[in-house]
């Protein structure tokens, strides 16, 4: 059975400038990140401009591109709910996907909090780890949980579901709610590559950290930050990737409708 894909090569071309987008942050990363390990490489002085500055921070411009991504993402699968409202199995699933594209969206501005810049209610105070109106910041269940879904949905399921639908062939409906766009696969391998190494170095606890019991730095610290990717904010960046798999998933759900 084959995936509808009308939308393919333009999914690939989203895919493809992504991609590189992805090259040039890592390397305004390297440059801004790197150089008290290795040497003065921000000559210009760029990363010390005030968009740079605030490149990785809170509401800093990684993060904005995430909410953006979110939000059009929520748009094309409300669209698409509509499509397919005559197909229960799907309208529900995609209203699952909604609500929990929506629990993203809102954790990602703090309920709105970076935006409207209000007070951190007292209750949020005592149990936030960074003062703010979210749930993801109390504790790791409500953090490293999530994420570990996140990943694994991204990484895994549509790569699978290609799958066993050459093997095997899927069902048309099943199909739809777990690979709507074939291209998903080029993104679920951008994970892979990005998220892997980091968690193999943390398994086998290889990194050996950034400075010895005397507070000095150790210089073999830096190549495992390289191969990991850690001379980046690694979650941030992570996540801007599962945000943008989750607005091609949108694309190829709205875009899907027979």
């Amino acid at each position: 059975m084959k995936i509808h894909t009308n939308q393919s090569n333009n999914s690939l071309a989203y895919i493809l400038l992504f991609f590189t987008f992805l090259i040039l942050i890592l390397i305004e990363g390297f440059f801004c990140n790197t150089n008290n390990y290795i040497l003065k490489l921000d000559s210009l002085g760029f990363c010390n401009k005030s968009f740079f500055l605030n490149f990785w921070s809170e509401s800093g411009f990684i993060e904005n591109l995430q909410v953006f991504f979110l939000f059009f993402s929520i748009i094309f699968l409300l669209k698409g709910r509509y499509l397919y409202r005559d197909i229960p199995f799907i309208n529900i699933f995609l209203i699952i996907k909604i609500l929990a594209l929506l629990y993203f969206f809102g954790e990602e501005i703090s309920w709105g909090q970076h935006f409207f810049r209000w007070n951190t209610p007292d209750i949020f105070k005592d149990i936030n780890n960074q003062d703010e109106t979210n749930i993801h910041n109390i504790s790791n269940l409500f953090d490293q949980l999530p994420r570990t879904f996140v990943i694994i949905w991204c990484s895994l399921v549509a790569p699978i579901t290609l799958i066993f639908n050459k093997k095997y062939g899927v069902n048309k409906k099943i199909l739809k709610i777990f690979c709507p766009d074939a291209n998903l696969k080029f993104i679920s391998m951008m994970i892979l590559f990005f998220v892997l190494p980091d968690l193999f170095i943390d398994i086998l606890g290889l990194h050996p950290g950034h400075v010895n019991e005397f507070g000095q730095s150790i210089e073999a610290s830096i190549f495992y930050d390289i191969i990991t990717f850690n001379f980046v904010r690694l979650s941030e960046f992570h996540e801007l990737i599962f945000t943008f798999y989750f607005l091609i998933y949108s694309l190829g759900i709205m875009k899907n409708e027979n």
